[in-house]
């Protein structure tokens, strides 16, 4: 293998792929105006149904159970306990006035409700929600923290009328304190920005490995190329780090389309779950990450290769590196909800799995030497696998040729 050689079929890929407006477009420049749009519809989306769950929760009495002693006890004690609940007036069908949007929940309470209060008995308020419906759904969680909030209320009240000191009711006081050294909305970025990343890396370069070897024998330009000076192995080392490199740029050009969205809204990123920062990063943590990542884009870069050898036409290296991307979404989404103390040892041998394990380390502001330093060498192993495997299809007529 000759290096100038390698440099040679590597500017002319290279040039071949800038030529191809498609594919530069739809891999590069599409992801950095898209990512920002993405995330601000989701963010904005999230935002806005978590405001309505939580904000402007209107309450009506069923028709049945209205009384004016019942409307006036409703707005004095659950109005008085949270100022986003409002009481509006009494419904006669609470699915009608769910779906309608008149009530966000529609409550009814047992008709001597006034008599058991007064002779300190429990009464019934049963609460109607449309658990299909978020905005429904999502606010019972608010109407039943004002109800606990008003049995507290009225049971302290009692109390002091028989002379008993209310605390007695609570013999455990309880205090928290968030001693998390990241931000309250790493979390989301914890189980999506690694999902993503690794995915990119993984099936980035397939747009340029099928038209590399696949999509050349299909024009009949590969044959010739096989004739000039540089050897099989040039040209497949050539093609190979021009397949590296459309997949990294495409990786960046996300990130940056990412980087777009969080700078327009800091929000959209985090999707409404608290502010993203406070990270605690690690030098060396931060650096076996990176290698571990661009580790596993030399792999599948070896393995799309080979495939894009194996295929007679470009149609057919589509189909099989179509379903590569089952191989990485596969363990990328069962792993999405593994947060860093819950990553295995088993996961930093196993490709796809080691680099999402990297970055939830890193954005978790954790280090785990032995677990990356194993990925970084297995990673290497399987990158030497990958390459030996392409270079096996080059010098084998039977696949390089097959027809």
């Amino acid at each position: 293998m000759n290096w100038k050689h390698v440099m040679i079929v590597f500017k002319k890929e290279l040039k071949d792929i800038v030529r191809d407006r498609k594919t530069l477009f739809t891999s590069i420049i599409l992801p950095i105006f898209l990512m920002p749009l993405l995330f601000l519809l989701i963010g904005g989306g999230t935002e806005k149904m978590s405001e309505e769950m939580t904000t402007d929760i209107t309450v009506a009495l069923t028709a049945d159970s209205y009384s004016e002693a019942a409307q006036w006890f409703l707005k004095e004690s659950l109005e008085t306990q949270d100022e986003d609940i409002t009481i509006i007036e009494p419904v006669a069908d609470p699915w009608e006035a769910i779906n309608s949007k008149q009530a966000k929940l529609v409550v009814s309470l047992d008709r001597d409700f006034k008599k058991k209060l007064e002779a300190l008995e429990a009464f019934t308020l049963k609460v109607y929600y449309d658990g299909s419906l978020s905005r429904s759904g999502g606010a019972v969680g608010s109407l039943m923290s004002a109800i606990d909030k008003l049995n507290e209320g009225i049971a302290v009240k009692r109390l002091e009328a028989m002379g008993i000191n209310p605390q007695i009711l609570t013999p455990v006081l309880v205090e928290t304190e968030n001693i998390s050294r990241t931000g309250d909305g790493n979390i989301l970025l914890m189980m999506v920005l690694p999902m993503l990343i690794a995915m990119l890396v993984a099936v980035g370069g397939i747009p340029a490995a099928t038209d590399l070897v696949a999509g050349e024998k299909e024009r009949m330009t590969f044959e010739p190329l096989l004739a000039t000076r540089p050897s099989r192995m040039s040209i497949l080392m050539g093609k190979y780090l021009t397949i590296n490199l459309f997949s990294f740029a495409s990786v960046i050009a996300t990130l940056t389309g990412m980087l777009l969205a969080f700078f327009i809204n800091p929000d959209a990123l985090s999707m409404g779950m608290g502010e993203i920062g406070g990270f605690n990063l690690d030098t060396g943590t931060v650096i076996l990450c990176i290698a571990v990542t661009i580790l596993l884009g030399m792999t599948f870069s070896g393995i799309q290769l080979a495939i894009s050898t194996y295929a007679r036409s470009f149609k057919e290296g589509q189909t099989y590196l179509s379903l590569l991307m089952f191989v990485v979404i596969i363990p990328a989404y069962a792993t999405m909800m593994v947060m860093p103390n819950d990553i295995q040892l088993y996961m930093y041998l196993i490709p796809v799995l080691n680099t999402i394990s990297a970055f939830k380390l890193v954005l978790g502001g954790l280090t785990n030497y032995t677990g990356l330093i194993l990925a970084m060498v297995t990673s290497l192993v399987y990158v030497v696998l990958s390459l030996l495997t392409a270079a096996a299809m080059f010098r084998n007529e039977k696949y390089l040729f097959r027809s």
